[in-house]
């Protein structure tokens, strides 16, 4: 019983941890995540209150009124042990079956095939209900054959025109792509008493296409979600990280592939572990020529968790400069990952006034960072790398402090669903074409799933076999995040994750107003079939069975 009380427990204050940075609920399926912790383990721990240990309150209460029981002469004989023991499992069975067994009769089955979001199971279906799902769900993952039925086969080329990839004669630029750690569109023209907090990157406005409705669309894997879609134009998982469960054995038509079959040599870069997040697998499936790691980069300072980023993205340049042209270089920064610790003698704002310690480390690690793209972008024009390639610099996610009652909120007046909504998701997209004359600002909404087809438009490829738009052509774009909610031009849909799939609230972007649901129903399908053909691609490695017949 009292092993029984340990297991809810534990598991109830671990949902609560996750929930507090992911807005999720544990999956089993994240057992093959545990090994990341180690190395984010200090940004994990900001997320612990003291409070939170009153879970395990009922634990020490049964443990004081047993000990009390044994030393008492009527104690329980070994026969009502049983009873009781038996009785307790049967009862929390039927917390398990019971929610499964009344949705089901009310023709709720999309719960027990592949739903679009763990909340909205945990709504209908009580905390041991999803948690039983979820198991047997992810224990059936790992042994159920995957195979693409010719149903799921044509749901797909219905969703996603199975168009060849083909190549203009025009000369490939070189292409240099930029990922900047936790980096939000509201830094941007930000000050704080009075100093920029991203002076390079403001100044960047005057010489590249800014995009300030561009949007982050990971969920549980983060980082490698923020890779993942950008390489592939595929959405996340539900549960888990794509590049630790598919990524490194499945084949999907990534960016990297496409441009090495044009001609490119393509190399990846990141200052940290090679095979963190399994990288070094997953870039070599994807198309990556080569893979620069930790042993690849100076032993100078280290911000946080690896080389800072300004000996990191300087010396990229550097190992640019070994590759053939045309070439492909993405690289991935890092010195402002939570838990946001920055040397004292990198720290340069004053930020009096503030009170929450990660808010001020951000905002310290940002601004450094900043300076190092600053950096960057001097080598570049020095070495005249920069005026004929196409450069991008964007950010993955957000900081994780952006939550109503956070300091940020509180002093960017974010207090609406919809501001609040926006400081969450928003990150900032920087594009420079080669030879471009003068920046401009582009209003075209979209998210990291339209960067690789936008990247191929520039340089003159058909994309192939992705769900993303380019964000240069002029088209309206639904821009779909992974529990169902979206935006599409000025309206933003929020779905209600305690109600059947359908449900939510529909808004107008710009005032917060909300609208008619009727203004949103004719996306909201498109948005959960965009999400579920994006999870049958990954799942059943359907890009290498629907290659292979052809």
């Amino acid at each position: 019983m009292l092993a029984l009380l340990f297991l809810h427990s534990t598991l109830l204050v671990s949902d609560l941890w996750y929930y507090r940075y992911f807005t999720d609920l544990l999956s089993i399926v994240l057992i093959s995540d545990i090994t990341q912790m180690s190395d984010v383990g200090g940004g994990f721990l900001t997320l612990i209150e003291a409070k939170d240990f009153l879970f395990f309150a009922d634990l020490l209460f049964f443990s004081l009124l047993l000990f009390s029981a044994r030393h008492k002469e009527d104690t329980i004989t070994q026969k009502n042990k049983r009873v009781f023991a038996g009785a307790g499992f049967v009862l929390g069975l039927a917390f398990v079956v019971i929610p499964l067994a009344i949705s089901y009769s009310n023709d709720e089955e999309w719960l027990i095939g592949e739903p679009i979001s763990n909340m909205r199971e945990y709504y209908q279906l009580g905390f041991w209900g999803y948690h039983g799902l979820d198991f047997a769900q992810g224990i059936g993952s790992f042994f159920k054959e995957s195979d693409l039925t010719k149903e799921e086969e044509a749901q797909i080329r219905k969703v996603v025109p199975d168009t060849p990839s083909t190549v203009s004669d025009s000369k490939k630029p070189n292409i240099i792509v930029v990922q900047l750690e936790s980096f939000q569109t509201s830094v941007i023209d930000h000050q704080v008493n009075g100093q920029e907090l991203t002076p390079h990157l403001n100044a960047l406005k005057k010489e590249a296409q800014f995009f300030p409705s561009f949007y982050h669309q990971t969920h549980e894997g983060r980082t490698s979600d923020a890779e993942f879609i950008t390489l592939t134009s595929l959405y996340p998982l539900k549960s888990g990280s794509v590049y630790t469960r598919y990524a490194a054995e499945n084949e999907f038509n990534a960016l990297p592939e496409l441009l090495k079959n044009a001609g490119y040599d393509t190399a990846a870069m990141h200052a940290f572990k090679k095979d963190f997040w399994n990288r070094d697998a997953v870039y070599e499936n994807i198309g990556f020529n080569h893979f620069f790691s930790r042993p690849d980069f100076p032993e100078g300072p280290e911000i946080g968790m690896a080389v800072n980023d300004e000996d990191f993205l300087t010396t990229s340049v550097e190992l640019t400069e070994q590759l053939k042209e045309p070439y492909f270089a993405f690289m991935v920064a890092l010195s402002s990952h939570t838990p946001y610790t920055i040397p004292d003698k990198f720290e340069e704002l004053d930020l009096s006034g503030y009170e929450d310690p990660l808010l001020k480390g951000y905002y310290e690690t940002v601004h450094y960072v900043d300076g190092a793209v600053g950096t960057m972008i001097e080598q570049l024009k020095q070495k005249e790398m920069w005026d004929d390639s196409l450069i991008i610099f964007y950010g993955d996610h957000d900081s994780g402090l952006t939550q109503a009652d956070s300091e940020m909120a509180q002093y960017l007046g974010a207090e609406t669903e919809m501001e609040l909504f926006e400081l969450d998701r928003q990150v900032p997209l920087f594009i420079k074409p080669p030879n471009l004359k003068e920046g401009e600002t582009v209003n075209s909404v979209g998210g990291q799933i339209d960067i690789a087809p936008t990247i191929l438009d520039i340089v003159g490829i058909t994309p192939s076999h992705m769900l993303g738009n380019s964000l240069l052509n002029e088209d309206s774009n639904l821009t779909v995040f992974r529990d169902g909610t979206f935006r599409y031009e000025e309206m933003y849909f929020e779905p209600d994750l305690t109600q059947p799939a359908g449900n939510g609230s529909c808004f107008e972007i710009d005032s917060g107003q909300k609208l008619a649901i009727e203004q949103c129903d004719r996306f909201i399908d498109t948005a959960t079939e965009q999400l579920y053909i994006s999870d049958l691609i990954i799942r059943k490695n359907a890009w290498k069975k629907i290659n292979a017949s052809k």
